[in-house]
């Protein structure tokens, strides 16, 4: 089942541990090579040391900055990188969901979770890949 998802990494971002590692451990199941955050600004970092990031699995309810704001920031910075977004909680009509946003509600099942995987990663590649790597690598790039 692995060789196709066995190349891309996925960064796996929540505030509760226990969230992050079973997502991690369902997604590791399934030969995909996980990175764990337990903040936005942790996955923030690992975006940047870890151009091979694929996708990102965050949960919207986060202190400091929530999985929408989080959103918002990785598309400026990463271009075309998928995010998926978790919440056990409502989205309410106070929440500024960004277009195009993908909302698993928890608890969700394995079904749920690779087939939005699956569908961001068709449409990262259908936008280009390449942009993350080359956005990251300048950012890396001395000055």
């Amino acid at each position: 089942m692995g060789s196709e998802r066995s190349a891309h990494t996925v960064l796996v971002a929540d505030d509760e541990r226990d969230t992050v590692d079973t997502v991690a451990m369902m997604l590791e199941g399934c030969d995909y090579r996980v990175l764990r955050a337990y903040s936005a600004k942790q996955a923030l970092i690992l975006l940047d040391d870890h151009p091979e990031i694929a996708l990102l699995v965050s949960d919207i309810r986060m202190p400091d900055v929530d999985g929408f704001d989080l959103l918002r920031v990785v598309r400026h910075r990463f271009g075309a990188l998928p995010v998926v977004l978790m919440t056990g909680l409502p989205v309410t009509d106070d929440d500024v969901i960004p277009r195009r946003a993908t909302i698993l509600t928890k608890p969700f099942t394995y079904a749920d979770l690779t087939s939005a995987l699956s569908a961001g990663l068709d449409d990262r590649h259908a936008n280009g890949a390449e942009e993350r790597r080359a956005l990251v690598a300048d950012r890396q790039s001395p000055r």
